[in-house]
């Protein structure tokens, strides 16, 4: 157990994910391997009124080998050469596990819309997991991976998120960075930030914490957000040493928008029997997706790459119920089930924000260690590949979400030889219907895998 004068010395490393879906400006491209990272430029100098560390005041107490002072972190991590690996059954079915649980817990506890975006919060907690050990890092990659190592995970990751489609009519962005706090005593290990940089191609920064760090960090996350979440923090603790940020911006058209006339005025059945007046756009898709408790329908973005998949429980059922038996079984089954056939359909124009903090859902899925400080109890956070001068854990994950469906899209374009196959093979039966006059369950889907690259719900129109 560290004596009470470590106390002060605490490390707490705030993960943030923050997602958003839809904006109306281009949002970058698929993405690519960036180059090293290079200083923020609000880096300031070295204070001389500052006393020096520890290692430099005594050089018998240096770092130890492949540890780096905070104020050298941005000069010679460059990416190294690393090779993905294709998603396969032991991938997905573990990503429809984290999709499913994160999703049920959080409507649990927010209820109403809710919307998050799984592959951003594995994406944060990935990175995050690269600099943790022992049961620290076997919690965590129990709940983002059931269990994958953390070398598969991080490959799995990489080819899929690199391999993920993005065009100037359906563009998916996917950023992530390492901010760092400039302060004495406090190091971090090279080869961490080298993994990061080289899986995830992060960006590094280091500054003090102050305000105008504040400033840099919510200034990133809107550019890389097209400016739809415009802050993710509102200050930072004299604790917080380290942020790990990832951030996701899509925007896509349909590939058939809807006309002005196809939108009319129609009611909107909530679950407490209030009825609200919607603008509910009319279409007929070609994506059918039926269970013993649920329809459904699919309505493709330009390019084929992305979908948007909509599932009405049935009303003896309720979305509540329905939440709740769902699980990554149930969600595989749901969107690897569809069958072509002609559906008439009408969705609710609808947008609204999300923001929530995940780390009690964590905990409660088992990523218990990650979070306790080592003072409190003996099964404390373990993240000394990150560094070995100071303790390290996580002190929240935050999440925010924004999304807007309209006449246009989600914001997208383009027809997939899927598709196409689909519309000249289509039988002559009657066409299904599946209206979403009361609450639902949706999910912005990558057409390759059919994994959900956000999952929400609809419980009234805003």
């Amino acid at each position: 157990m560290k004596t009470k004068t470590n106390i002060m010395a605490r490390i707490a490393a705030i993960l943030i994910a923050c997602s958003l879906l839809m904006s109306l400006a281009a949002c970058g491209q698929a993405p690519a391997p960036t180059e090293a990272p290079s200083q923020s430029t609000a880096g300031t100098s070295a204070d001389p009124t500052k006393t020096p560390s520890q290692s430099e005041a005594d050089p018998t107490k240096a770092p130890s080998p492949g540890v780096v002072k905070a104020g050298n972190l941005i000069e010679g991590i460059e990416a190294e050469a690393v090779e993905g690996k294709a998603a396969d059954e032991t991938f997905l079915s573990s990503q429809y596990a984290f999709a499913a649980r994160l999703l049920a817990d959080s409507y649990k506890e927010d209820g109403s819309n809710c919307l998050v975006s799984p592959l951003s919060v594995v994406l944060a907690l990935a990175m995050t997991a690269n600099g943790a050990a022992n049961e620290t890092l076997k919690q965590m990659l129990d709940v983002i991976g059931s269990g994958i190592t953390m070398e598969d995970l991080n490959a799995y990751l990489y080819q899929y998120v690199n391999n993920l489609p993005s065009s100037a009519r359906a563009k998916l962005a996917v950023a992530n960075s390492i901010w760092l706090n400039d302060k004495e005593n406090f190091s971090v290990r090279e080869d961490f930030l080298r993994k990061d940089v080289s899986w995830y191609h992060a960006d590094v920064y280091k500054q003090p914490f102050n305000s105008s760090a504040v400033k840099e960090i919510n200034g990133w996350v809107a550019k890389h957000t097209d400016n739809m979440i415009d802050q993710i923090l509102e200050k930072l603790s004299k604790d917080d040493r380290m942020l790990l940020i990832n951030a996701i911006c899509f925007d896509a058209k349909w590939l058939s928008p809807y006309t002005e006339y196809a939108v009319g005025e129609e009611n909107f059945f909530l679950s407490d029997g209030t009825v609200q007046t919607v603008d509910m756009m009319h279409s007929q898709e070609r994506e059918y997706y039926s269970g013993e408790d649920y329809k459904g329908f699919a309505k493709y973005y330009e390019g084929g790459g992305y979908k948007f998949v909509a599932i009405l429980p049935d009303k003896e059922i309720g979305l509540d119920e329905f939440i709740t038996s769902l699980d990554g079984n149930k969600l595989s089954s749901i969107l690897n089930g569809s069958t072509g056939t002609k559906v008439n359909t009408g969705l609710p124009k609808f947008s609204y924000d999300y923001s929530a903090s995940l780390k009690e859902r964590l905990q409660g899925m088992g990523m218990v260690n990650a979070f306790v400080d080592d003072t409190a109890s003996p099964d404390f956070a373990d993240f000394s590949l990150m560094s070995d001068t100071n303790p390290l854990y996580i002190s929240d994950v935050i999440h925010k979400t924004h999304i807007e469906v309209t006449e246009a899209g989600t914001r997208a374009a383009a027809v997939t030889a899927v598709v196409v196959a689909e519309a000249t093979a289509m039988p002559t039966e009657p066409p299904k219907e599946v209206i979403l006059d009361r609450p639902f369950l949706y999910m912005i889907v990558d057409s390759e895998t059919n994994l959900p690259i956000f999952i929400g719900t609809v419980n009234s129109v805003e």
